[in-house]
């Protein structure tokens, strides 16, 4: 398939904004900080000195959460600092060792599932903007955006009125690199591959910044990744069947971020051009055998190409007196174009070893996602009595997205029929508006009160590929309140209030109706969102050299979305449909700690930091046939402990994470468990520095060789289990930085 944009455009799109930084003029006034910035984005900036473009320092480590305490948002967050010599090539793999989070398995890390809860609940941003992809969920796969692009990534548990209310289980607010006031040259290369160092894993990155005059500035960054992901799965079930199956996915992807800004006496504009690009060949073959009858097999080649490109354009003005006025623009579009070929065939006769064609289907599909996001909110602190900062503001979003898929079967006879259905094809638009107020009160020094309020309205018009076509609106009112006590200067407590929602996935949006058979199934276009009422409770311990957090929530959901059995009998057919039938809730307890061994006083131990962090989750769901049950596939437990160590006179950095996930378990409604075991992974790298500014580096995923196991207990009494093997990667390679 073709590529979006040549090898030649994408490094050129990386030395662009370099190239016009270096050239740029000198001479003007030095840029004066703005009056009304608050303690929290104070000690942002502070962090943003050391984390920007410096990947390899080594230096003492002291604990870098104290913001969290005086921002009154429950959230989560690691940055640059604390994540850049980690095994970190994708932002998935930054987020899968936050707590609370569950990222897929080993390889890929493209799908967030937070406070373990299915994909389709939680929402990522970047810079603010929520990009398009081409999943039906609303999910971004972060596999598409490389760590070395991001500055700063959080998770938002429990949102104020300022953020979209959409995502039940929370939003990943995914912040990239800050501009640097000196020239900073980055540059990494790394060689490795999949049990072996074979040359499947090349990885490449380039990067550059700097602010040569105070009213200009810019940065650039271009990362390459060649992945093979090679999987085996043997699944065996309990009547003797087995099906063997063998998968390798081959991926190259190029991506380009830029970051180009001017800057005045009280304000600045950025402007953050975006191009990612995932190119992808993925080959499965399967055989399937069972005593006394004849085999099956089947070859499966999936070509993709996914690509996400388009600019974010930010404004920040400062008045004097104090209010600061924040605007956004955006423009994105995601594109996914996708052949997929199957070839079935059938063994002649009972253990023959010989395979005859039986069918060969033939798939094509385009998707395309195009947003046009504008945000725009006035911040103003005032005295009214009581110490205040009032915020407001409005967003508006449309959406247009459309699925183009075409699917045909041919016969061994060479027979071809049309197997497209109404679900495959459709069109719609999303117009999204939004306004919201929040006012924080310090009602003294040491505690505050945040309550807002947030209005949200949904145009939504759909078609299907046959003409149908059907349009639907929804408006919620999402109220909140956060309240913080700072009990001492290293001690901070919360609770928060929200009311969110979750909007329905894509395709079951449209009109479509589709004869399996056996049933029919028809689309919902009146579907509402699932809404949630959240409460967060909890709180931060943080000094130079420890950090602790504690933080309980409960979710209670009405207006679960499920497919569900109508009781309409259409042609002698059962009729099924989508529909807003299911309530429950979910809570949990969440823990991180975070400890420099710094204050012990031993030199060698200067550098060494151990972090962790546990979830405890339970929930239940009472599904439209009254049977109560759990979220599907969320864990009851996870845990995160690892060590970050450096030793300044050898330039010498070690680390280490150890990632635990539970039993997953899914309660169908037809009577079938399944359930995905407990898995424990470690990640292991060591980088060394060979000269000022050069460093050696190696690096090891998955080095417990962890398995992925599926088991399902049937309803009709038989069960299966499914191993699918990963294996280990290995990669080592060079870091240049001045």
């Amino acid at each position: 398939m073709t590529r979006p944009y040549s090898s030649l455009y994408w490094p050129s799109c990386a030395l662009l904004p370099i190239g016009i930084v270096l050239a740029a003029p000198a001479g003007a006034e030095p840029l004066a900080p703005g009056k009304a910035e608050v303690e929290l984005r104070e000690a942002e900036l502070e962090d943003d000195k050391e984390q920007v473009l410096a990947e390899t320092k080594v230096k003492s480590t002291a604990v870098p959460q104290n913001p969290r305490l005086s921002d009154p948002v429950p959230k989560t967050g690691v940055s640059r600092d604390e994540f850049a010599n980690r095994n970190n090539r994708h932002t998935g793999e930054i987020v899968k060792r936050m707590s609370g989070s569950v990222v897929d398995d080993p390889g890929e890390s493209k799908d967030i599932k937070l406070r373990g809860l299915d994909k389709e609940y939680t929402r990522v941003q970047v810079d603010g903007v929520q990009l398009p992809n081409g999943g039906e969920k609303r999910e971004f796969q972060v596999n598409q955006l490389p760590s070395f692009m991001v500055g700063q990534v959080n998770v938002l548990r429990n949102s104020s009125a300022e953020y979209e209310s959409d995502g039940i289980a929370g939003r990943v607010e995914i912040k990239t690199r800050e501009i640097p006031t000196e020239p900073k040259l980055e540059a990494r290369f790394g060689y490795g591959g999949r049990n072996n160092m074979d040359g499947d894993l090349l990885h490449g990155q380039f990067g550059f910044g700097y602010k040569p005059v105070d009213w200009f500035g810019g940065m650039g960054a271009f990362d390459h990744l060649d992945n093979l992901i090679d999987r085996t799965r043997d699944k065996r079930f309990s009547t003797r069947k087995r099906e063997l199956e063998h998968e390798t996915e081959r991926s190259h992807s190029d991506n380009v971020f830029s970051d180009l800004a001017l800057f005045y006496d009280g304000g600045e504009f950025h402007a953050k051009p975006m191009l990612l690009n995932l190119d992808k060949l993925k080959v499965k073959t399967k055989l399937t055998t069972e005593p006394a009858k004849a085999g099956s097999g089947e070859t499966e080649t999936e070509d993709a190409v996914v690509s996400t490109s388009g600019a974010t354009f930010t404004h920040r003005h400062n008045f004097s007196g104090g209010p600061v006025w924040e605007s956004l623009f955006a423009y994105h579009s995601s594109t996914e174009d996708k052949d997929k070929n199957k070839v079935a065939t059938k063994e002649s006769a009972v253990g023959s070893g010989r395979f005859n064609l039986d069918k060969t289907t033939l798939e094509r599909e385009n998707k395309e996602d195009e947003t046009w996001t504008l945000n725009s909110a006035l911040r103003v602190p005032f005295t009214l009595g009581l110490r205040q900062e009032l915020k407001f503001g409005g967003a508006v979003r449309e959406r247009v997205r459309f699925r183009d898929k075409n699917a045909r079967e041919i016969s061994k006879t060479g027979v071809v029929r049309s197997t497209t259905t109404a679900k495959d094809n459709y069109y719609m638009t999303e117009n999204y508006y939004a306004g919201f107020v929040q006012d924080n009160v310090w009602l003294n020094e040491a505690f505050s009160v945040m309550p807002g309020l947030r209005a949200e309205h949904v145009d939504l018009q759909s078609r299907t590929g046959d003409g149908s076509q059907a349009d639907k609106t929804v408006t919620d009112l999402n109220p909140s309140f956060h309240a913080l006590y700072r009990v001492r200067d290293d001690l901070s407590l919360r609770f928060a209030f929200s009311k969110s929602v979750n909007r329905p996935k894509f395709d079951e949006l449209s009109p479509f109706a589709v004869d399996n058979g056996t049933t029919i199934v028809i689309g919902s276009p009146q579907l509402d969102p699932a809404r949630a009422l959240n409460y967060d409770l909890g709180g931060e311990y943080a000094s130079g050299n420890l950090f602790l957090a504690l933080n309980l929530f409960h979710k209670a959901i009405t207006d679960i979305i499920e497919e569900v059995d109508t009781g309409v009998d259409q042609d002698g057919k059962d009729v099924y449909q989508v529909q807003n039938v299911g309530d429950g809730w979910t809570h949990g307890i969440e823990l991180e700690q975070r400890l420099s061994l710094a204050g012990l006083g031993i030199p060698a131990l200067q550098g060494a930091q151990l972090w962790a962090n546990q979830t405890l989750l339970d929930s239940k769901v009472r599904d439209f046939a009254g049977n109560n049950r759990r979220f599907k596939q969320q864990p009851g437990f996870i845990a995160n402990v690892g060590i970050d160590f450096s030793y300044a006179p050898t330039g010498t950095i070690v680390t280490a994470a150890l990632n635990y996930l539970a039993d997953r378990p899914e309660y169908k409604a037809n009577g079938d468990v399944t359930m995905i075991e407990s898995s424990l992974t470690l990640d292991l790298s060591a980088r060394q520095q060979l000269y000022k500014g050069l460093s050696l580096f190696g690096e090891v995923d998955n080095v417990t060789n962890r398995e992925r196991v599926d088991v399902e207990n049937l309803a009709n009494g038989t069960n299966t289990r499914k191993v699918e093997n990963y294996g280990r990667t290995f990669m080592a390679g060079l870091t240049l930085q001045f």
